[in-house]
């Protein structure tokens, strides 16, 4: 009688490890899928920022190929564009430097 009791213990115990590991499963896959999303954020801002950067670089690649010259109101827009888009890259390196690579996600278990 001793042995029976012991065993339906032990299945309370395996259904209450199991249903303690779908819920962590859950947890970790919902967190999983916000990194999956705030990286595929980081990865636009990247792709972004290097459009930004060429379109201000073939710019001013044009006014200097150009026969005319800028007055300097525009010139100072120029620069200040240049000068946005370097603050921006550099920002944003930062921020990429400061964020540690995550781990890959360990495997789920069967």
């Amino acid at each position: 009688m001793n042995e029976i009791l012991i065993y339906k213990e032990l299945r309370k115990i395996r259904k209450g490890v199991k249903k303690v590991m779908s819920v962590f499963t859950d947890f970790a896959a919902k967190v999983q899928a916000q990194f999956d999303a705030t990286n595929t954020s980081l990865d636009n801002i990247v792709a972004d920022e290097a459009n930004l950067a060429k379109q201000i670089t073939d710019l001013a690649a044009q006014i200097a190929a150009s026969p005319s010259t800028l007055v300097p109101a525009d010139q100072t827009a120029l620069d200040t564009l240049v000068t946005n888009a370097t603050t921006l890259a550099s920002k944003t390196a930062g921020i990429a430097a400061a964020v540690p690579d995550l781990p890959a996600p360990p495997p789920t278990p069967a």
